[in-house]
C-alpha cells in the first residue's frame, strides 16, 4: 500500500528529527531552534510544491481548509515549544514517550469525527481492539515515566511541558487531516509550516531568544538544519499517507508512533541514555499497543 509506505518513511524521519534536535539544541534556546527548524521545513516544502506544480493550486483552498490549516499550525507550534524546552530540562527516554502518548487522544477524536472509517463501519471487535491497543499504550508510557535524575527547580518542569506538548500534538492530527481536504498534502504542509513559523518568530522576538545567536557553535547549526530537513521529511508523508485515499487515520497516526522504538535506540547509542527493566517494559507494552492498532486498522 503506498500510504502504508509514506506512512513508515514518516516514523522514519520522525526518529531521526528527535535524535539530530536533542543534539542541536544543546546550549541552544529551545525557541530560537524551533524558529530556525520550521524555516528548514518551509523550503523543503516550498521546493517539492513547486517540482510538483501544486504551488499552483492555492487557490483550490476553501474557507475551511484555512481555517483547519491554521489551526494545525498553531497547535504545532505550541506542540514544538513545549516538546523541545522539554527536551532541554529532560531525558530524552522520558520526555519522548508521553509526547507519543498524544495517540490516545488524536484516536479518540479520530473516532468521533471519522468513526466509519477508523472502526470499519463500526465493527465491534475493532473498537474492542482500539480500546485494548490504548490501553497497552498507556500502560507502557506511564511505566516508562521514572524519576528524573535531575535535582534541581526545573526537575518537575519537563513533564508539564511534555504533557502540553502531547495534548497540542493530538489537536495538530485532526486538524491537519480536516484542512487537507481536497487539496494536494505538500501544498497544505507549505501553508501549515508558514503559521508556525511565524507564531515561533513571534515568540523568539518578544522573549529576545535570538540574543545568543552568535554564540550558537557550528555543529549546532548542523544539526538543527538537518532536524529540520528531517521535519520536513516526516511531515510531508505523514501527510501524504493520511490525506491518501482509503488511508485509515488512525493507523497512519499508529505508524508514526512506531519512531519510538528507533528513538530509544539512537539515543542508547548516541547519547548514552539509559534504560532499566521497567522502562523496557514499558516500551515492549507500548509497542504492542501500536502494533495491535495497526493491524486492527488496515
Amino acid at each position: 500500500m503506498v500510504w502504508l509506505t509514506l506512512a513508515l518513511l514518516g516514523a522514519f524521519f520522525t526518529s531521526m528529527t528527535t535524535i539530530l534536535a536533542k543534539i542541536g539544541i544543546k546550549n541552544v534556546n529551545s525557541n530560537f531552534a524551533t524558529f530556525v527548524r520550521t524555516g528548514v521545513v518551509i523550503i523543503c516544502s516550498l521546493i517539492l510544491c513547486i517540482v510538483t506544480k501544486d504551488i499552483t493550486k492555492t487557490s483550490s483552498l476553501k474557507l475551511d481548509n484555512w481555517i483547519f490549516l491554521i489551526l494545525s499550525g498553531l497547535a504545532t507550534g505550541c506542540s514544538w515549544l513545549c516538546y523541545y524546552k522539554a527536551l532541554k530540562l529532560g531525558n530524552i527516554n522520558k520526555v519522548a514517550p508521553i509526547d507519543k502518548s498524544s495517540f490516545i487522544l488524536t484516536s479518540i477524536l479520530f473516532i468521533i469525527f471519522f468513526f466509519n472509517a477508523t472502526t470499519n463501519n463500526g465493527d465491534l471487535l475493532t473498537i474492542l481492539m482500539l480500546v485494548l491497543s490504548m490501553l497497552l499504550m498507556l500502560v507502557g508510557t506511564i511505566l516508562m515515566i521514572g524519576k528524573q535524575d535531575v535535582k534541581d527547580a526545573s526537575s518537575k518542569a519537563w513533564l508539564i511541558y511534555a504533557i502540553l506538548s502531547a495534548v497540542f500534538a493530538a489537536l495538530v492530527a485532526l486538524f491537519v487531516k480536516l484542512g487537507l481536504k481536497n487539496i494536494p498534502s505538500n501544498m497544505g504542509t507549505l501553508y501549515r509550516t508558514i503559521v508556525v513559523f511565524i507564531f515561533a518568530g513571534l515568540i523568539v522576538l518578544f522573549r529576545k531568544d535570538y540574543t545568543g545567536s552568535k554564540s550558537i557553535s557550528v555543529k549546532s547549526w548542523v544539526f538543527l538544519i538537518l532536524s529540520g530537513i528531517a521535519t520536513g521529511g516526516a511531515w510531508l508523508c505523514e501527510y501524504a499517507a493520511l490525506n491518501y485515499l482509503g488511508s485509515n487515520p488512525i493507523a497512519v497516526n499508529s505508524i508514526s508512533k512506531l519512531s519510538i522504538l528507533l528513538t530509544m535506540f539512537l539515543s542508547f547509542v548516541l547519547l548514552k541514555e539509559k534504560f532499566n527493566k521497567k522502562s523496557l517494559l514499558g516500551l515492549l507494552l507500548l509497542t504492542c499497543g501500536i502494533v495491535l492498532i495497526i493491524v486492527f486498522s488496515l
